[in-house]
């Protein structure tokens, strides 16, 4: 009788979990629709038609700034043992915490330091009781005083993207710039670090154990052990393509959209210099300016960095969750992902980022998606956490499969963007290594299954 007792119990449990999560999402799709329905009903909309929308459009889209868009994504400490940890806290970000700190210091100076081989530059990159600020891909020392609150004058269009802090250097922090092995020591006043160690020392960051590691001018960042990440739902949202058109080819509100259909696509049209295509299968938007085409503009990486971010502030896509992810000078564009923990997310399109390309004839091309994460939603409890083998043995079983190994890029540690299968509105963020294999990204379990 006991033992019937209990499988009713775990049979009525299994029922309640099922039916628990679809009426939860429920409620969070109805408090959505009625919180839309409310600001599109708000008459204060209406008092001066579509220019004020337009500028309220712009103004909630600039609540991040650049210093929010360019700021590092990883932190990693090595102890005095020399491990390597990379830290998280789901609750508050320790990079901005790290930076709201270093914002305090004083960079007083900074000069090149003379390194002759990439083995003096991999021991200042794993020196023993020391942080590192990891940045996606290059800035410059200009761009960092703009992050950072600081007037370094010398220096300013030099290239790096690691920030070497040591604990027991009371003076100091290093700029590490991969290209070359290049190391720029940066003189401080009022240094500390008192107040990140106990935020550090809080039981709710989390330790995932790396290994970084200089080869070919280029550092890779390994997962030795075994990695349990979480897994993620969010309620999605999808912009107007309309509003965007208006937005992008009619600026000033006295222009005349144009709109037709093309092969499945809608291509919005304003004289013959602007255009603006939507792909409604995928959710994407290909934006093309020729206002400008013919100029010749040879921008720095410092003026390319912040005109891309002022592009991307006009777009009307949400930024909450936007990071700079890298620079690609071959096509001079400014590449950008969402993020969640620090970790980007992959495939939310076909590249899976947002792309900001200015070239130097003056041509402008925009490339991003309708679609973006609005709200957490509850998962199961089987679905909340994900266990990946290491990058080691990822690497192994990929060359046993006969994937080459000159071909083998990064290995990064994401998410993988996917629809939910009960909810169309919801989207699934799923754990997973990615891996640039002959210039494009792919799962590792993808490649492994050969589709």
């Amino acid at each position: 009788m006991n033992l019937m007792r209990r499988r009713t119990f775990g049979m009525t449990t299994h029922k309640l979990r099922r039916f628990i999560l679809p009426i939860l999402l429920t409620i969070l799709i109805l408090l959505s629709v009625v919180l839309s329905m409310y600001i599109w009903l708000n008459p204060s909309r209406y008092e001066h038609e579509s220019k004020v929308s337009t500028t309220s459009s712009n103004s909630s889209l600039t609540t991040r700034t650049i210093d929010d868009i360019y700021l590092p994504t990883q932190l990693i400490y090595t102890n005095s043992q020399g491990n390597q940890s990379l830290l998280i806290n789901k609750n508050v970000s320790l990079v901005s915490q790290f930076s709201e700190q270093l914002r305090k210091w004083d960079a007083r100076s900074i000069s090149k330091v003379r390194i002759t081989s990439a083995k003096s530059y991999q021991a200042l990159l794993n020196g023993e009781d020391s942080y590192v600020l990891n940045f996606p891909d290059s800035i410059t020392v200009s761009l960092f005083n703009t992050i950072f609150k600081q007037q370094l004058n010398s220096f300013r269009s030099s290239e790096f993207s690691r920030i070497v802090i040591p604990v027991n250097d009371t003076n100091h922090m290093y700029f590490l710039n991969d290209n070359h092995h290049e190391i720029y020591s940066v003189r401080l006043k009022k240094k500390s670090l008192t107040s990140l160690k106990r935020v550090l020392a809080a039981d709710k960051v989390k330790q995932i154990a790396v290994k970084m590691t200089y080869e070919d001018n280029t550092t890779y960042i390994d997962y030795p052990k075994q990695v349990t990440m979480q897994h993620y739902s969010y309620l999605m949202s999808k912009a107007a393509a309309s509003e965007i058109a208006n937005r992008l080819l009619d600026a000033d509100g006295n222009s005349t959209v144009s709109v037709h259909n093309r092969s499945g696509k809608q291509e919005y049209t304003t004289g013959s210099y602007k255009r603006m295509t939507v792909d409604s299968k995928l959710g994407t938007v290909y934006f093309e300016d020729y206002s400008d085409s013919g100029t010749t503009r040879n921008l720095s990486l410092t003026s390319q960095l912040k005109k891309s971010f002022n592009q991307l502030t006009s777009l009307g896509v949400p930024m909450d969750n936007i990071r700079y992810y890298g620079f690609d000078a071959t096509s001079n564009s400014v590449i950008y992902r969402s993020y969640v923990e620090g970790f980007p997310i992959f495939n939310q399109t076909e590249n899976g980022d947002v792309r900001i390309q200015l070239t130097s004839n003056g041509l402008d091309r925009y490339y991003f998606s309708l679609y973006s994460l609005q709200v957490p939603v509850p998962t199961t409890g089987q679905k909340q956490a994900v266990t990946l083998p290491s990058s080691t043995s990822v690497l192994k079983r990929l060359k046993a499969a006969g994937y080459k190994d000159d071909k083998i890029g990064s290995i990064e540690l994401g998410y993988e963007w996917s629809q939910n299968k009960s909810s169309k509105l919801v989207i699934d963020l799923t754990p997973t290594y990615y891996v640039y294999y002959n210039g494009t990204w792919r799962t590792y379990t993808s490649m492994l299954s050969g589709s």
